[in-house]
This record gives C-alpha cells, structure tokens and sequence, in this order.
C-alpha cells in the first residue's frame, strides 16, 4: 500500500500505518485502532469532529506512527506530531488520524475496486462430461417385488 499524502498543521507529509505502527497503536488505545476509528467517527454525529471522544494522547500517535510509517524518522515525526497539536486545533488533527487510519484500512492493490473483465468464451473441442449416449435400444427390465 502506498501513502498518503497530506496537509496538516505541521506542514504536508506522507502517512501511512502498516501493521507494525497499527499494532502499537492498537497497544496504545485503549479498546484497539478500529474502536479509535469508530470514536473519532462519533465526533461527526456529535456535529464536529472536536467532540470526538478520544483522548489526545490518541491522536498524536496515530499521527506520529503514521509519520513513520510513511518513511519518517522517529525524532522528527515525535517533533513533527507535537507541533502538529500546538498550531492545530482538535477538530482538524482528528479529521487527520481518521482518515489515515481509514487509508490505511481500505483496499489493498492486489484487490482493486470493481469487477474484472471476463476473458473471451472458447469453444471446447471434447463433448461435457455430462452428455449421455445413445439409447441402447433395449428396454430395462422391471424389477420384482
């Protein structure tokens, strides 16, 4: 899977969470990444994303994990997360973890959207394995009881 590129408060970096960064966010939430994701949705429903009920800690590593899982280096995907939070506001910093939680859940490219184009029907030399004879001729005889 490929990153996501995005702007932030921080600037615009790629992000991306491979199983490693979702495994020690997972250790770091306290029901799991889909029950983080599942919380940062709420917000909307509470009418913005400010009311999300996460805890900021949250927030800031899924951004800092995101960093780097894209390719970042630790020191400045910490520096780089922190800083997001003090020129941020809440409402775009949790907008931020959900949609790279949500891009790093979706489809994988080896399971592209849609439906593949069937290959062209080839006629078939040999008869089906379930085409019957020809009638023998003879009647059956009837069983006795």
């Amino acid at each position: 899977m490929e990153p996501i590129r995005l702007n932030y408060p921080s600037g615009e970096d790629e992000f991306l969470l491979r199983i490693g960064e979702l495994e020690a966010l997972d250790d770091l939430t306290s029901d799991g990444v889909l029950d983080l994701l599942y919380r940062l949705r709420m917000g909307q429903d509470r009418g913005n994303l400010t009311y999300a009920p996460v805890k900021v800690r949250e927030v800031i590593a899924c951004i800092r994990l995101g960093l780097i899982g894209a390719g970042m280096d630790r020191e400045t995907a910490h520096r780089k997360s922190r800083q997001a939070f003090e020129d941020g506001d809440m409402a775009e910093l949790n907008l931020l973890a959900f949609t790279v939680i949500s891009h790093s859940l979706a489809a994988k490219e080896h399971d592209p959207l849609g439906e593949v184009e069937a290959g062209e029907e080839s006629g078939l030399d040999s008869p089906a394995s379930t085409e019957t004879g020809p009638p023998s001729g003879s009647r059956r005889r009837k069983s006795k009881k």
